[in-house]
């Protein structure tokens, strides 16, 4: 049977047949049932009466569709695990309930209500938000038990403050459904779901958005106590609103002030060496991003990052302010669409941002290492003077980009762009006797042999001049290599009985040393040290 000959707005939907066992697949209220064919030209001449009849009314549309919604919840009864089939038996126990076409259509003939039915509607709990005064729900436990919702509204008010009564009703609030369609409401007065009652509720609700609104209201109207308590009531809810309102401007505040401090010190760190409310977030003097980004991507690169970076960062920031603006005014304005672009301008920069990284961080993938060992000149003294090289104090200056974590840094010089980094000193027993110094370099590349070349390619310098061993205070990366994580380990391995003499400069390159007294560093410099079997020990009364 082709879905054109089904006269209800094609919402009981012909979905498939199987003409072995005469059975259809319909949809309606939303719900798919198998009918056979008998049943479902019962269901089709009982709707297609029924649309005949409410057609010429206004409210017709939305009448027929709360009939279908009750008509599924009926058939929704019929079946179960041992029977998917709605027959033409169960369509006329609907019919049963809902009520005969022609007694709809005939005013005249007696109304359906004395017949026998199948099942009869039970109450529901439901919010009436037609007669509510926050929430409805008082209003809805007042038609449940068939009370005056003004006692329950009484009862909440009293119990308030003193049993947490509100925390109950807003959870009564958002969990309890509202009624919405014409059934619900029937549903949640009592009344039987029939086409007839159906139809009357409809009616009722048109009549009142048409213009009747004051007559039901004097209909309706309460005595002078429960118009004084609605009054309170309604009260409440405006100080409840006022509160939120209150609320959401401190919220609008916030998000002003945070987006507004956040975008002013990215834009001061961006273009004033500055980051003007945060200036102590790094010891770094000069704090220059255009400056800061080459150490660590090439500097063809930085023009796409620092643009991709400022729309990451700015966007979301402007974004913020400008919700905390709107909350705040309350204005209203069609920015969807210029929202929407830049949603698209920010996912795009954010994607090559995050890309850029991501081809960065392959030079991170592997760690490699290169050591090279010299054998020292043993003093004739039998004691070595460490003292680091007269440079410590150039990183100071405005000519570098400074990181620094705990003495641990990155520097990198302005105008030639060479990047510094800190050696780490270490002092241990020789096993072979000698006086030997050891570079172990390490540094990280996209691949190990990249890597070791990284590593090898480090420059560091030393000098030894009779019993002085001299140190620089910093090694250095050759000028087209990228920041790679490289670091260098000096490690000096003396004999037994070898003294050394710490210099005060060393303590920003020792890290921990080995010593039996297990003294930190900031005590060891500017002491004379020898070394032991277990490691250094402090030489009391020594004259350098």
């Amino acid at each position: 049977m082709p879905l054109s000959t089904l006269g209800i707005r094609s919402n009981l939907e012909i979905i498939n047949l199987e003409a072995m066992k005469k059975t259809l697949k319909i949809k309606i209220g939303g719900v798919v049932f198998n009918i056979d064919e008998d049943a479902y030209d019962i269901l089709k001449s009982y709707l297609d009466s029924l649309k005949d009849h409410f057609r010429s009314m206004e409210e017709g549309n939305e009448v027929i569709d709360d009939i279908e919604i009750r008509i599924a919840e009926i058939f929704e009864q019929k079946v179960g695990d041992h029977k998917d089939v709605i027959t033409k038996e169960d369509v006329q126990d609907m019919i049963d309930i809902m009520g005969e076409a022609r007694d709809i259509i005939d005013e005249d003939t007696p109304s359906h209500e004395g017949r026998t039915t199948y099942r009869k509607s039970g109450k529901r709990f439901y919010r009436d938000a037609d007669n509510a005064v926050l929430g409805g729900v008082c209003s809805g436990l007042g038609a449940y038990f068939n009370v005056d919702p003004l006692w329950f509204r009484i009862l909440f008010l009293v119990l308030i403050f003193a049993y947490g009564a509100g925390l109950v009703y807003i959870i009564l609030w958002i969990v309890i459904p509202k009624a919405e369609t014409a059934t619900q409401k029937l549903e949640m007065r009592g009344e039987n779901v029939t086409v007839q009652n159906i139809e009357k509720t409809i009616k009722q609700e048109y009549e009142s958005v048409k213009g009747n609104f004051k007559k039901m209201k004097d209909s309706r109207a309460y005595n002078s106590t429960t118009s004084a308590l609605n009054e309170v009531f309604h009260g409440i809810g405006n100080v409840i609103l006022i509160f939120l309102k209150i609320i959401l401007i401190i919220i609008g505040i916030a998000l002003i002030f945070v987006g507004f401090t956040v975008l002013m010190s990215f834009l001061g760190a961006l273009f004033f060496s500055n980051l003007l409310f945060f200036p102590d977030i790094f010891d770094a003097p000069g704090f220059y991003l255009p400056h800061v980004l080459p150490i660590f991507t090439d500097p063809s690169n930085v023009p796409f990052a620092m643009v991709a970076l400022i729309l990451v960062v700015t966007i979301p920031l402007i974004a913020l302010i400008y919700g905390g603006i709107k909350l705040i005014f309350r204005f209203k304005v069609k920015d969807k669409v210029i929202g929407l672009i830049a949603f698209i301008i920010w996912f795009l920069s954010l994607a090559g941002l995050a890309a850029l990284v991501g081809f960065e961080a392959v030079n991170y993938d592997t760690s490699s290492r290169y050591s090279s060992m010299t054998q020292l000149n043993p003093p004739a003294s039998n004691i070595l003077y460490l003292e680091m090289a007269d440079r410590s104090l150039e990183f100071d200056t405005e000519d570098f980009i400074v990181f620094e974590v705990e003495d641990d840094g990155v520097y990198r010089n302005r105008e030639t762009g060479i990047i510094y980094g800190k050696p780490e000193l270490d002092i241990v027993k020789s096993t072979s006797g000698e006086v030997e110094l050891e570079l172990l370099k390490r540094s990280r590349g996209r691949t190990r042999l990249i890597a070791q070349e990284h590593a090898r390619e480090l420059e560091y310098t030393w000098d030894q001049t009779d019993s002085l061993l001299v140190f620089d205070p910093f090694f250095s990366l050759p000028l087209e290599q990228r920041w790679r994580d490289p670091s260098i380990q000096i490690e000096l391995r003396i004999p037994v009985g070898m003294l050394v003499y710490l210099d005060d400069e060393l303590v920003d390159i020792i890290q921990y040393i080995q010593n039996t007294s297990d003294t930190w560093r900031y005590n060891m410099v500017g002491k004379t040290w020898i070394m032991t079997e277990e490691g250094l020990a402090e030489v009391s009364d020594t004259t350098n």
